[in-house]
């Protein structure tokens, strides 16, 4: 399938509602092209419990008809509001209207944006094999059942959307799985067209991010391009969407960068702050954690080290009392947070340690290697950008910059959360509990540090220095062209990491299920009654039956048996000494089918342990199954039960 048209669409749904909103409350901020995704999630949440509540199907019709209402309800309470204030509400701030060469320099900058969105989608689907190529990591399999939950239920709402999954109304942050639900495709597809538009629209939303930060018009939008251009130099976030399958993640990093800008715009009432700008910083920052919370986690750390960096300035200007009382509220947000996060979040500490060596770990963290050893770790993608955040943070903090000075804290945090993410004790697993201890969930926070204080060593070298040559600035521009032309090309990166889950197995990862046995797995489900219920170990492959068959499965996810129910059959099916709660599983589940994987690829020759839960699945007797279709390794059976 051709990727254009899946991508593009993918990417309205993603901007346009929240471009319609802001148009109709008459927000002309430089921030508000860049918030519209954010938006889009804070509408989508919002329409999902409304449509919930009266009891209406999530679906494209009656999403579109709600945006509608809301966005009509929006222009209007604004009219209501001006003629009551006698001005417009939102006015923008550079005039009533931009210059003709401001509007050159936009159009510039939003043209560069969606080439540099189109460049990655190019570069990341170079060797996919199609948009309708299964990813092969766990968390995929999640993400395609949770979409079919979502079609089939019609709810959206965030604590009912899949209870089929857990079983009981149980909170999943489902921003992305919602969206993808809407698409016209089936789940692959649209869940592969929607991760490839988030991260096409990642360098708009860093190019907006700076744009909000920098005070000159024509300026804002020069670096807003440069800033564009170095977010395709980052790889952390393109792994998580094309290795990892972690897409709400990949979402929230869309979200990051204007919440990012938002809470750094923030200040004091005596340094000339507006309630407006502590409302959006609150607006974005929940955008970002209803795309997924471990981003409202990194939004927050940028929040403390606003305060932190709003007291060294203030520590600079002689203000000691105010610097103490910044500092201390920052101190005690943090201890807050570590007694928070240790007693609230402790199960979230998934990620295994790397085992490296400091200097190594550090030196991946600097390049922003993700966690995958077929990825090298060069440091020439960020060679130019390192510098001039470098130059960036000691100009801030010599012309007390408090903006700049908290984005270089912040970026420190970063850093330290990267490293402590590798080690042990309590400490360190609170500190990192909201990102499950995986670096590559952190990575996007050093992102946006990073690129900001990278805007500001470019305005700095446009301001000139007696130092440094006068082609210093364009210097700096060139050769941060020519590494973003070369990051987008290189075969080691962006396409690389677009194979290894798709078609390049054996690299990094082994195939949960191959071509032949998804096609296996397709056919068979157009062949199976609408009551059919297929049991089997889902990590041989078999949550395909539900997710792309649209067949019920007593494991829809490659997750452990969450039920009561689900574990007593996955592991006593065939156990006859205790028959009176196995039979009641047996009878509340319904099993009709059973499958089975003996293929190489098998979940248990995988991950023996893994799959330890579905032993009893796995050791079901002959007798009581019926062959009812098998393809080499891969078989169907109708399955009567013990009792």
């Amino acid at each position: 399938m051709t990727f254009l048209l899946p991508v593009l669409l993918a990417g309205a749904l993603l901007w346009i509602p929240g471009l319609v909103l802001l148009l109709a409350a008459g927000v002309r901020s430089r921030l508000w092209w860049g918030a519209a995704p954010a938006l889009t999630v804070t509408a989508g949440a919002a329409l999902a419990t409304v449509l919930h509540l009266l009891g209406v199907r999530w679906s494209a019709l009656s999403t579109a008809l709600a945006l509608a209402l809301l966005a009509l309800a929006l222009w209007g309470a604004r009219r209501l509001l001006v003629r009551r204030r006698g001005a417009v509400a939102g006015a923008a701030p550079e005039g009533p209207g931009p210059s003709r060469r401001l509007a050159g320099l936009s159009a510039l900058t939003v043209g560069g944006n969606v080439l540099l969105g189109l460049g990655v989608v190019a570069s990341a689907s170079r060797r996919m094999g199609g948009l309708d190529t299964l990813n092969g990591s766990y968390d995929a399999f999640y993400h395609l059942s949770a979409v079919a939950f979502l079609r089939e239920g019609g709810d959206a709402f965030a604590w009912a959307a899949l209870q089929g999954i857990y079983g009981e109304p149980t909170y999943y942050p489902v921003a992305f799985d919602a969206l993808a639900a809407l698409l016209p495709w089936d789940p692959v597809v649209s869940t592969n067209a929607l991760m490839l538009a988030c991260l096409a629209s990642l360098p708009g939303a860093v190019a907006a991010m700076v744009a909000a930060l920098v005070p000159d018009p024509v300026r804002a939008r020069l670096l807003a391009l440069c800033a564009a251009g170095a977010a395709t130099l980052f790889l952390s976030t393109a792994a998580m969407g094309l290795v990892m399958g972690l897409w709400p993640i990949v979402l929230g990093t869309v979200c990051l960068p204007p919440a990012v800008a938002a809470v750094l715009r923030v200040r004091s009432r005596r340094e000339g702050g507006r309630r407006g700008d502590v409302l959006a910083a609150v607006l974005l920052m929940g955008a970002a954690g209803l795309a997924h919370p471990s981003v409202l986690f990194s939004a927050a750390v940028v929040a403390g080290c606003v305060l932190i960096g709003h007291g060294i300035v203030a520590l600079q200007r002689g203000r000691r009392r105010h610097a103490a009382k910044l500092l201390g509220v920052a101190a005690a947000g943090a201890a807050v947070y570590l007694l928070g996060s240790a007693l609230t979040l402790g199960d979230m500490d998934l990620t295994r340690r790397s085992g490296l060596g400091a200097g190594e770990l550090l030196w991946q963290i600097l390049a922003d290697s993700p966690r995958i050893p077929a990825v090298g770790a060069p440091f020439w993608p960020l060679a130019v950008v390192w510098p001039l955040a470098v130059l960036g943070a000691v100009t801030a903090v010599r012309r007390r910059e408090a903006p700049m000075v908290s984005a270089a804290v912040a970026l420190v945090a970063s850093l330290v959360l990267g490293l402590v993410t590798d080690l042990y004790g309590p400490l360190a697993t609170a500190l990192v509990n909201p990102w499950y201890g995986a670096r590559e969930r952190i990575a996007p926070l050093m992102m946006c540090l990073l690129v900001v204080l990278m805007a500001r060593g470019l305005a700095a070298l446009l301001d000139g220095h007696p130092r440094l040559p006068r082609l210093a600035a364009p210097a700096a521009v060139a050769l941060l062209g020519v590494t973003v032309v070369a990051g987008l090309a290189v075969p080691g990166r962006l396409p690389l990491l677009g194979s290894l889950a798709y078609t390049a197995y054996g690299v990094q990862l082994a195939p949960y299920v191959t071509p032949q046995e998804r096609a296996f797995i397709e056919r068979t489900a157009q062949e199976l009654p609408a009551d059919a219920v297929v049991l089997a170990d889902p990590r041989d492959g078999a949550t395909l039956y539900w997710s792309l068959g649209g067949v019920g499965t007593v494991y829809p996810t490659m997750a452990s048996p969450i039920t009561v129910d689900q574990r007593l059959i996955g592991r006593y099916v065939t156990d006859l000494d205790d028959r009176r709660l196995v039979c009641g599983a047996l009878a509340r589940e319904r099993p009709t089918h059973l499958y089975r994987d003996t293929s190489q690829h098998a979940g248990w020759r995988l991950d023996a342990e893994a799959s330890a839960p579905w032993e009893g699945v796995r050791g079901v007797p002959d007798h009581q199954l019926t062959l009812v279709d098998r393809d080499g390794p891969y078989a169907l059976y109708e399955f009567t039960p013990p009792c």
